[in-house]
Protein backbone atom coordinates (compact mmCIF):
# COMPACT_ATOMS: atom_id res chain seq x y z
CA UNK A 1 0.00 0.00 0.00
CA UNK A 2 1.37 3.64 -0.65
CA UNK A 3 0.03 6.98 0.86
CA UNK A 4 -0.85 9.75 -1.23
CA UNK A 5 2.74 10.82 -1.48
CA UNK A 6 3.91 7.37 -3.36
CA UNK A 7 5.45 6.19 -0.22
CA UNK A 8 5.74 2.53 0.99
CA UNK A 9 3.50 2.14 4.12
CA UNK A 10 2.05 -0.51 5.93
CA UNK A 11 3.81 -3.48 8.49
CA UNK A 12 5.80 -4.40 5.84
CA UNK A 13 6.70 -1.36 4.67
CA UNK A 14 7.40 -0.72 8.94
CA UNK A 15 9.38 -4.39 9.18
CA UNK A 16 11.76 -3.28 6.41
CA UNK A 17 12.70 0.02 7.27
CA UNK A 18 13.49 -1.35 10.64
CA UNK A 19 15.87 -4.06 9.27
CA UNK A 20 17.21 -1.34 7.09
CA UNK A 21 18.05 0.98 10.07
CA UNK A 22 19.28 -2.39 12.33
CA UNK A 23 21.23 -4.72 9.60
CA UNK A 24 21.38 -3.76 6.62
CA UNK A 25 22.55 -0.09 6.44
CA UNK A 26 25.60 -1.35 8.87
CA UNK A 27 26.31 -4.64 6.26
CA UNK A 28 26.35 -1.88 3.70
CA UNK A 29 28.93 0.39 5.19
CA UNK A 30 31.51 -2.45 5.88
CA UNK A 31 31.04 -3.03 2.28
CA UNK A 32 31.99 0.46 1.45
CA UNK A 33 34.42 0.58 3.98
CA UNK A 34 36.18 -2.64 3.42
CA UNK A 35 35.90 -1.50 -0.85
CA UNK A 36 38.10 1.59 -0.04
CA UNK A 37 40.21 -0.03 2.30
CA UNK A 38 41.09 -2.65 -0.62
CA UNK A 39 41.24 0.54 -2.99
CA UNK A 40 43.86 2.25 -0.44
CA UNK A 41 45.78 -1.05 -0.13
CA UNK A 42 46.08 -1.76 -4.13
CA UNK A 43 47.72 2.27 -4.31
CA UNK A 44 50.34 1.73 -1.66
CA UNK A 45 50.98 -1.88 -3.32
CA UNK A 46 51.14 -0.02 -6.83
CA UNK A 47 52.97 3.00 -5.51
CA UNK A 48 55.73 0.67 -3.89
CA UNK A 49 56.17 -1.54 -6.68
CA UNK A 50 56.52 1.70 -8.91
CA UNK A 51 59.44 2.63 -6.39
CA UNK A 52 60.91 -0.69 -6.15
CA UNK A 53 60.84 -0.91 -10.01
CA UNK A 54 63.03 2.30 -10.65
CA UNK A 55 65.00 2.09 -7.42
CA UNK A 56 66.70 -0.94 -9.21
CA UNK A 57 68.23 1.44 -11.75
CA UNK A 58 69.04 4.31 -9.75
CA UNK A 59 71.83 6.55 -10.80
CA UNK A 60 72.45 4.27 -14.22
CA UNK A 61 72.55 6.12 -17.60
CA UNK A 62 69.16 7.17 -19.15
CA UNK A 63 66.72 5.16 -21.34
CA UNK A 64 67.08 7.15 -24.20
CA UNK A 65 68.47 10.29 -25.27
CA UNK A 66 67.61 13.81 -23.88
CA UNK A 67 64.19 15.00 -25.35
CA UNK A 68 63.05 11.01 -26.13
CA UNK A 69 59.40 10.07 -25.25
CA UNK A 70 58.99 7.32 -23.06
CA UNK A 71 56.13 4.82 -22.48
CA UNK A 72 53.78 7.38 -20.22
CA UNK A 73 51.62 4.61 -19.40
CA UNK A 74 53.89 2.23 -17.69
CA UNK A 75 53.60 1.38 -13.49
CA UNK A 76 50.70 -0.30 -12.29
CA UNK A 77 49.06 3.00 -11.11
CA UNK A 78 49.44 4.49 -14.33
CA UNK A 79 47.25 1.61 -15.85
CA UNK A 80 44.22 2.47 -13.58
CA UNK A 81 44.23 5.99 -14.81
CA UNK A 82 41.33 6.57 -17.53
CA UNK A 83 42.63 8.85 -20.97
CA UNK A 84 40.43 11.87 -20.74
CA UNK A 85 39.80 15.00 -22.70
CA UNK A 86 41.69 17.93 -21.73
CA UNK A 87 39.79 20.69 -19.88
CA UNK A 88 42.22 23.14 -19.84
CA UNK A 89 41.10 26.74 -20.44
CA UNK A 90 43.30 28.50 -23.56
CA UNK A 91 45.29 31.47 -23.54
CA UNK A 92 45.53 32.01 -26.77
CA UNK A 93 42.31 30.77 -27.90
CA UNK A 94 42.80 33.13 -31.67
CA UNK A 95 45.73 32.26 -33.91
CA UNK A 96 45.02 35.27 -36.00
CA UNK A 97 46.68 35.67 -39.47
CA UNK A 98 50.62 36.17 -40.12
CA UNK A 99 50.05 39.75 -41.57
CA UNK A 100 53.41 41.77 -39.89
CA UNK A 101 54.50 43.94 -42.67
CA UNK A 102 57.85 44.40 -44.22
CA UNK A 103 58.59 47.14 -41.68
CA UNK A 104 57.19 45.78 -38.30
CA UNK A 105 59.26 42.50 -38.98
CA UNK A 106 62.30 44.63 -39.56
CA UNK A 107 61.58 46.32 -36.42
CA UNK A 108 61.24 43.23 -34.19
CA UNK A 109 64.13 41.35 -35.98
CA UNK A 110 66.29 44.38 -34.54
CA UNK A 111 64.69 43.76 -31.38
CA UNK A 112 65.95 40.47 -31.26
CA UNK A 113 69.03 41.39 -32.19
CA UNK A 114 69.42 43.74 -29.28
CA UNK A 115 68.02 41.23 -26.65
CA UNK A 116 70.55 38.60 -27.58
CA UNK A 117 73.29 41.09 -27.24
CA UNK A 118 74.90 41.50 -23.88
CA UNK A 119 77.54 43.76 -24.93
CA UNK A 120 76.68 47.14 -23.60
CA UNK A 121 78.70 47.16 -20.52
CA UNK A 122 76.68 50.76 -18.84
CA UNK A 123 73.24 48.79 -19.36
CA UNK A 124 73.31 45.77 -20.07
CA UNK A 125 70.59 43.67 -22.40
CA UNK A 126 67.85 43.64 -19.11
CA UNK A 127 65.93 46.22 -20.97
CA UNK A 128 66.75 44.77 -24.23
CA UNK A 129 65.12 42.10 -23.13
CA UNK A 130 62.14 43.45 -21.77
CA UNK A 131 61.44 45.37 -24.83
CA UNK A 132 61.28 42.12 -26.80
CA UNK A 133 59.09 40.69 -24.42
CA UNK A 134 56.50 43.60 -24.05
CA UNK A 135 56.38 43.60 -28.33
CA UNK A 136 55.94 39.88 -28.51
CA UNK A 137 53.09 40.02 -25.71
CA UNK A 138 51.27 42.38 -28.63
CA UNK A 139 51.51 39.74 -31.27
CA UNK A 140 48.97 37.15 -32.41
CA UNK A 141 50.37 33.04 -32.67
CA UNK A 142 50.20 33.55 -36.23
CA UNK A 143 52.21 36.44 -36.28
CA UNK A 144 54.59 35.30 -33.63
CA UNK A 145 55.28 32.13 -36.28
CA UNK A 146 56.06 34.72 -38.96
CA UNK A 147 58.35 36.53 -36.55
CA UNK A 148 60.42 32.88 -35.98
CA UNK A 149 59.92 31.13 -39.46
CA UNK A 150 62.11 34.64 -40.19
CA UNK A 151 64.90 34.20 -37.96
CA UNK A 152 67.43 31.62 -38.25
CA UNK A 153 68.69 29.09 -36.30
CA UNK A 154 71.81 30.92 -35.08
CA UNK A 155 69.73 34.32 -33.87
CA UNK A 156 67.81 32.42 -32.00
CA UNK A 157 70.56 30.33 -29.88
CA UNK A 158 72.30 33.88 -30.01
CA UNK A 159 68.70 35.35 -28.30
CA UNK A 160 68.35 32.43 -25.42
CA UNK A 161 72.25 33.03 -24.82
CA UNK A 162 71.56 36.59 -24.24
CA UNK A 163 68.43 36.16 -22.04
CA UNK A 164 69.87 33.92 -20.53
CA UNK A 165 72.91 36.44 -19.31
CA UNK A 166 72.19 38.11 -16.03
CA UNK A 167 71.49 41.55 -18.28
CA UNK A 168 73.54 43.49 -16.05
CA UNK A 169 75.51 46.12 -16.97
CA UNK A 170 77.26 49.34 -15.13
CA UNK A 171 74.11 51.08 -14.19
CA UNK A 172 72.17 48.07 -13.89
CA UNK A 173 72.65 46.06 -10.88
CA UNK A 174 69.62 43.71 -10.82
CA UNK A 175 69.62 42.73 -14.22
CA UNK A 176 67.48 39.91 -15.70
CA UNK A 177 65.71 38.19 -12.99
CA UNK A 178 64.97 34.58 -13.61
CA UNK A 179 60.98 35.18 -14.16
CA UNK A 180 61.59 38.07 -16.54
CA UNK A 181 64.03 35.44 -18.40
CA UNK A 182 60.95 32.86 -18.46
CA UNK A 183 58.19 36.10 -18.87
CA UNK A 184 60.23 36.18 -22.54
CA UNK A 185 60.28 32.29 -22.74
CA UNK A 186 56.52 32.34 -21.97
CA UNK A 187 55.91 34.87 -25.13
CA UNK A 188 57.79 32.46 -27.40
CA UNK A 189 56.64 28.78 -26.42
CA UNK A 190 53.06 29.65 -25.53
CA UNK A 191 51.80 31.04 -28.58
CA UNK A 192 54.26 29.13 -31.23
CA UNK A 193 53.10 26.52 -33.53
CA UNK A 194 53.95 23.09 -32.67
CA UNK A 195 56.67 22.73 -35.07
CA UNK A 196 58.36 26.77 -33.63
CA UNK A 197 57.71 24.57 -30.13
CA UNK A 198 59.78 22.19 -31.29
CA UNK A 199 63.05 24.68 -32.68
CA UNK A 200 62.90 26.74 -29.39
CA UNK A 201 63.15 23.68 -27.39
CA UNK A 202 66.18 22.43 -29.21
CA UNK A 203 67.79 25.60 -30.15
CA UNK A 204 67.41 27.33 -26.42
CA UNK A 205 68.93 25.16 -23.65
CA UNK A 206 67.53 26.55 -20.60
CA UNK A 207 64.02 26.10 -22.17
CA UNK A 208 64.47 22.57 -20.10
CA UNK A 209 65.56 22.66 -16.56
CA UNK A 210 67.40 19.34 -15.40
CA UNK A 211 65.68 16.87 -14.21
CA UNK A 212 67.90 15.01 -12.07
CA UNK A 213 66.67 14.00 -8.53
CA UNK A 214 68.00 14.15 -5.13
CA UNK A 215 64.98 11.94 -4.27
CA UNK A 216 62.68 12.32 -1.06
CA UNK A 217 64.46 11.43 2.43
CA UNK A 218 61.27 11.01 4.07
CA UNK A 219 60.17 7.72 2.11
CA UNK A 220 60.53 4.71 4.26
CA UNK A 221 63.02 3.42 2.65
CA UNK A 222 65.10 6.32 2.10
CA UNK A 223 65.85 9.11 -0.46
CA UNK A 224 66.15 7.85 -4.15
CA UNK A 225 68.76 9.77 -5.97
CA UNK A 226 68.24 9.74 -10.00
CA UNK A 227 70.76 10.92 -12.54
CA UNK A 228 69.00 10.14 -15.36
CA UNK A 229 67.96 12.59 -17.95
CA UNK A 230 65.75 11.30 -19.82
CA UNK A 231 62.33 13.09 -20.98
CA UNK A 232 59.01 11.77 -21.73
CA UNK A 233 55.61 12.77 -23.17
CA UNK A 234 52.54 12.26 -21.03
CA UNK A 235 48.79 10.57 -22.55
CA UNK A 236 47.09 11.94 -19.39
CA UNK A 237 45.33 15.10 -19.90
CA UNK A 238 46.85 18.30 -18.18
CA UNK A 239 43.19 18.97 -16.65
CA UNK A 240 40.80 16.90 -16.47
CA UNK A 241 36.96 17.12 -15.73
CA UNK A 242 37.10 17.32 -11.75
CA UNK A 243 40.79 17.95 -10.49
CA UNK A 244 40.81 17.86 -7.04
CA UNK A 245 43.34 17.61 -4.36
CA UNK A 246 43.14 13.65 -4.94
CA UNK A 247 45.32 14.65 -7.66
CA UNK A 248 48.56 14.99 -5.44
CA UNK A 249 50.70 11.87 -6.02
CA UNK A 250 53.93 13.04 -5.16
CA UNK A 251 56.75 11.37 -7.02
CA UNK A 252 60.41 10.54 -7.02
CA UNK A 253 61.41 14.15 -5.86
CA UNK A 254 61.75 15.19 -2.58
CA UNK A 255 59.64 18.27 -3.14
CA UNK A 256 56.45 17.19 -0.16
CA UNK A 257 56.51 21.08 0.18
CA UNK A 258 55.64 22.07 -3.01
CA UNK A 259 52.96 19.45 -3.09
CA UNK A 260 51.60 20.03 -0.31
CA UNK A 261 51.39 23.75 -1.37
CA UNK A 262 49.76 22.40 -4.24
CA UNK A 263 46.86 19.79 -2.51
CA UNK A 264 46.60 22.98 0.02
CA UNK A 265 45.31 25.78 -3.05
CA UNK A 266 42.99 23.03 -4.97
CA UNK A 267 41.78 22.05 -1.57
CA UNK A 268 40.88 25.57 -0.59
CA UNK A 269 39.47 26.46 -3.89
CA UNK A 270 38.04 23.36 -6.43
CA UNK A 271 38.83 25.69 -9.31
CA UNK A 272 43.05 26.60 -8.61
CA UNK A 273 44.18 24.03 -10.66
CA UNK A 274 41.53 24.90 -14.00
CA UNK A 275 42.54 28.72 -13.68
CA UNK A 276 46.51 28.40 -12.77
CA UNK A 277 47.31 25.81 -15.17
CA UNK A 278 46.18 25.31 -18.96
CA UNK A 279 47.47 22.98 -21.80
CA UNK A 280 48.39 25.57 -24.66
CA UNK A 281 47.69 22.69 -27.57
CA UNK A 282 50.97 22.96 -28.58
CA UNK A 283 53.50 21.12 -26.80
CA UNK A 284 53.58 23.32 -23.92
CA UNK A 285 51.76 23.98 -20.17
CA UNK A 286 51.56 27.27 -18.79
CA UNK A 287 51.48 27.80 -14.90
CA UNK A 288 50.30 30.74 -13.36
CA UNK A 289 52.79 31.68 -10.11
CA UNK A 290 53.88 34.84 -8.06
CA UNK A 291 56.97 36.27 -8.69
CA UNK A 292 58.83 37.79 -6.27
CA UNK A 293 56.99 41.28 -6.30
CA UNK A 294 53.48 39.65 -5.35
CA UNK A 295 52.45 39.79 -8.85
CA UNK A 296 50.99 36.57 -10.88
CA UNK A 297 53.01 35.71 -14.06
CA UNK A 298 52.64 32.79 -16.30
CA UNK A 299 55.88 30.17 -16.62
CA UNK A 300 55.42 27.69 -19.64
CA UNK A 301 56.81 24.59 -19.72
CA UNK A 302 57.05 21.94 -22.58
CA UNK A 303 54.89 19.29 -22.12
CA UNK A 304 57.59 16.82 -21.55
CA UNK A 305 58.25 15.17 -18.18
CA UNK A 306 60.94 13.57 -16.66
CA UNK A 307 60.98 10.00 -17.16
CA UNK A 308 62.82 7.58 -14.68
CA UNK A 309 64.90 4.50 -15.84
CA UNK A 310 61.65 2.76 -16.64
CA UNK A 311 60.26 5.43 -18.89
CA UNK A 312 57.68 6.54 -16.56
CA UNK A 313 56.95 9.84 -14.95
CA UNK A 314 59.28 10.64 -12.04
CA UNK A 315 57.82 13.39 -10.61
CA UNK A 316 54.23 13.65 -9.37
CA UNK A 317 52.07 11.18 -11.28
CA UNK A 318 49.17 11.80 -12.78
CA UNK A 319 45.70 11.98 -10.99
CA UNK A 320 41.89 11.50 -11.96
CA UNK A 321 41.90 14.79 -12.19
CA UNK A 322 44.80 15.42 -14.58
CA UNK A 323 48.82 15.39 -14.77
CA UNK A 324 48.53 19.59 -13.61
CA UNK A 325 50.98 18.70 -9.96
CA UNK A 326 53.91 17.54 -12.65
CA UNK A 327 53.74 20.91 -14.10
CA UNK A 328 53.60 23.01 -11.59
CA UNK A 329 56.56 21.07 -10.30
CA UNK A 330 58.26 21.62 -13.68
CA UNK A 331 57.34 25.57 -14.01
CA UNK A 332 58.40 26.08 -9.95
CA UNK A 333 61.72 24.08 -10.95
CA UNK A 334 62.22 26.96 -13.99
CA UNK A 335 62.12 30.21 -11.65
CA UNK A 336 62.59 29.30 -7.75
CA UNK A 337 65.54 31.22 -6.22
CA UNK A 338 64.69 30.06 -2.59
CA UNK A 339 66.77 27.16 -2.24
CA UNK A 340 69.73 26.75 -0.22
CA UNK A 341 72.58 24.14 1.43
CA UNK A 342 70.69 22.92 3.95
CA UNK A 343 68.97 19.84 2.92
CA UNK A 344 70.09 16.62 3.83
CA UNK A 345 71.47 13.99 1.47
CA UNK A 346 71.63 10.10 1.27
CA UNK A 347 74.87 8.52 2.50
CA UNK A 348 77.71 7.65 0.68
CA UNK A 349 76.68 10.99 -1.91
CA UNK A 350 77.56 14.37 -2.25
CA UNK A 351 76.40 16.78 0.43
CA UNK A 352 73.84 19.07 -1.05
CA UNK A 353 74.46 22.88 -2.71
CA UNK A 354 72.37 25.99 -3.71
CA UNK A 355 70.67 24.81 -6.84
CA UNK A 356 69.79 27.59 -9.49
CA UNK A 357 66.53 27.68 -11.05
CA UNK A 358 66.49 25.86 -13.98
CA UNK A 359 66.87 22.42 -11.85
CA UNK A 360 64.33 20.36 -10.22
CA UNK A 361 66.55 19.55 -7.10
CA UNK A 362 66.01 23.63 -6.24
CA UNK A 363 62.62 22.39 -5.14
CA UNK A 364 63.33 19.57 -3.50
CA UNK A 365 63.81 20.01 0.63
CA UNK A 366 62.62 23.61 0.79
CA UNK A 367 60.71 25.58 3.94
CA UNK A 368 56.98 26.04 3.71
CA UNK A 369 57.13 29.66 3.42
CA UNK A 370 59.47 30.05 0.67
CA UNK A 371 57.71 27.60 -1.39
CA UNK A 372 53.80 29.01 -0.29
CA UNK A 373 55.00 32.35 -1.43
CA UNK A 374 54.98 30.78 -5.60
CA UNK A 375 51.82 29.43 -5.07
CA UNK A 376 49.82 31.88 -2.71
CA UNK A 377 51.08 34.80 -3.07
CA UNK A 378 53.48 37.04 -0.48
CA UNK A 379 51.10 36.83 2.19
CA UNK A 380 52.27 33.94 4.07
CA UNK A 381 52.11 33.42 7.90
CA UNK A 382 54.67 30.44 9.77
CA UNK A 383 53.13 29.88 13.24
CA UNK A 384 53.92 27.25 15.50
CA UNK A 385 50.59 28.26 17.37
CA UNK A 386 47.42 25.61 17.41
CA UNK A 387 45.06 28.41 17.70
CA UNK A 388 45.94 30.26 14.58
CA UNK A 389 45.97 27.32 12.74
CA UNK A 390 42.78 25.79 13.89
CA UNK A 391 41.35 29.37 13.08
CA UNK A 392 42.71 29.46 9.30
CA UNK A 393 41.30 25.60 8.77
CA UNK A 394 37.77 27.17 9.92
CA UNK A 395 38.10 30.10 7.46
CA UNK A 396 39.18 27.32 4.63
CA UNK A 397 42.40 29.06 4.19
CA UNK A 398 45.14 27.26 2.31
CA UNK A 399 47.75 25.61 5.13
CA UNK A 400 50.39 23.19 4.90
CA UNK A 401 52.20 21.60 8.62
CA UNK A 402 55.56 20.38 8.69
CA UNK A 403 56.64 17.25 11.25
CA UNK A 404 59.80 16.91 13.63
CA UNK A 405 63.16 16.16 12.27
CA UNK A 406 62.62 12.88 14.94
CA UNK A 407 60.08 10.74 15.95
CA UNK A 408 57.74 11.81 18.48
CA UNK A 409 57.06 9.51 21.41
CA UNK A 410 53.69 7.85 20.25
CA UNK A 411 53.36 9.12 16.77
CA UNK A 412 50.63 8.56 14.78
CA UNK A 413 50.06 5.85 12.11
CA UNK A 414 50.93 7.87 8.63
CA UNK A 415 53.56 10.07 10.76
CA UNK A 416 56.49 10.79 8.97
CA UNK A 417 59.87 12.73 9.91
CA UNK A 418 60.61 15.71 7.91
CA UNK A 419 57.73 15.79 5.70
CA UNK A 420 54.98 18.31 4.76
CA UNK A 421 51.46 17.70 4.97
CA UNK A 422 48.36 19.75 3.91
CA UNK A 423 45.07 20.51 5.70
CA UNK A 424 42.22 19.60 4.33
CA UNK A 425 39.92 20.68 7.01
CA UNK A 426 38.79 19.51 10.60
CA UNK A 427 36.55 16.83 11.24
CA UNK A 428 33.21 16.63 12.97
CA UNK A 429 35.24 16.63 17.09
CA UNK A 430 37.06 19.85 15.48
CA UNK A 431 40.55 17.76 15.13
CA UNK A 432 42.42 19.30 12.42
CA UNK A 433 42.58 16.54 9.32
CA UNK A 434 46.34 16.16 7.30
CA UNK A 435 46.96 14.26 3.56
CA UNK A 436 49.80 13.52 3.03
CA UNK A 437 50.84 14.76 -0.54
CA UNK A 438 52.50 11.16 -1.34
CA UNK A 439 48.48 10.57 -2.12
CA UNK A 440 45.04 10.38 -0.73
CA UNK A 441 45.37 6.73 0.27
CA UNK A 442 47.73 7.18 2.63
CA UNK A 443 46.61 7.28 6.13
CA UNK A 444 44.68 10.99 6.84
CA UNK A 445 46.34 12.23 10.27
CA UNK A 446 43.69 13.74 12.67
CA UNK A 447 45.06 16.30 15.04
CA UNK A 448 44.37 17.78 18.36
CA UNK A 449 45.50 21.37 19.42
CA UNK A 450 47.84 20.09 22.03
CA UNK A 451 49.27 16.89 19.78
CA UNK A 452 49.84 19.85 17.11
CA UNK A 453 52.19 21.52 19.15
CA UNK A 454 53.60 18.52 21.05
CA UNK A 455 54.37 16.56 17.39
CA UNK A 456 54.67 19.14 14.38
CA UNK A 457 57.27 21.68 13.73
CA UNK A 458 55.42 24.71 11.95
CA UNK A 459 52.47 25.30 9.87
CA UNK A 460 52.44 27.97 6.89
CA UNK A 461 49.46 29.60 5.61
CA UNK A 462 48.30 31.44 3.51
CA UNK A 463 45.59 34.20 2.87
Amino acid sequence: MRDAGGRWKGSDAERFRSDWESTHSALLAKVIQALADAGRAAALHADAQERASSASCHGSAAAGPAGSPGNAASGPAARNLPDRTDHSVPRHPERGRPDLTPKELHRLRNMVSAAASGGNFLAGNDADVNRLREALAALKPAQLDQLLASLNDDELRQLGAGAAGDGKGWFNSEGTTPFERQQLLDQLLSKASTEQVHRLKDLIPWAQPDGTAMGDPARPEGADPSTTKSWMEPRFPVIGERPSADDIRQGQYGDCVVLAAAGAMINADTGWAREHVTDNGNGTVSVLLFDKNGHEQWVTVTSDLPANSKGAQMGAKAGFGGNWPAYVEKALAQVYTEDDSNDGTKEGTPPDQAWQPGNYRAIEGNWGPDVFQYLAGPDITRTTAADDLWEAARQGRPALVTTLVDLPESPPNGYHTSHAYFVTGLDPEGNLLLQNPWGSHYPVLTVTPQEFEDKYQDASVAR
